[in-house]
């Protein structure tokens, strides 16, 4: 079922994952794809499209770049890895990339991954 409304522009992952039928597994796979930036490049941000009438929104993973000015969407430091589906986790082209209006905030791979093991221990995954 399509959203009716868009995501605020500031929006994280944390403040959508309650409205998500599948948040564990979403997660999972945008901390599957923020590790593999992690790995190449030291270091990975997620924000989510705000824009979008998908009910799991879509997501761009930022890396670190000393050389990037930042260009609205990103700070300084920082430019794309890639972008990619909420439902299908497939990666977006670059100019899908470039067109989507991206949240305004970023989390961190620490905040990310206390995410999700805070969806696993309210699950009784975790001890």
């Amino acid at each position: 079922m399509a959203r009716t409304k868009h995501y605020p522009p500031d929006a994280t992952i944390a403040d959508v994952l309650p409205d998500l039928a599948d948040d564990e597994d979403y997660l999972r796979q945008v901390l599957v794809t923020m590790r593999m930036c992690q790995k190449h490049y030291g270091d990975a941000w997620v924000r989510i499209g705000v824009t979008g009438r998908s009910p799991t929104p879509s997501y761009r993973i930022d890396r670190p770049d000393e050389t990037a000015r930042g260009d609205g969407t990103v700070e300084a430091g920082k430019t794309l890895f890639g972008a990619y589906g909420g439902r299908s986790h497939d990666r977006f082209t670059q100019v899908n990339a470039v067109k989507t209006r991206w949240s305004s905030r970023a989390l961190g791979m620490t905040e990310t991954l206390a995410l999700h093991d805070g969806l696993r221990r309210h699950r009784g995954d975790v001890a």
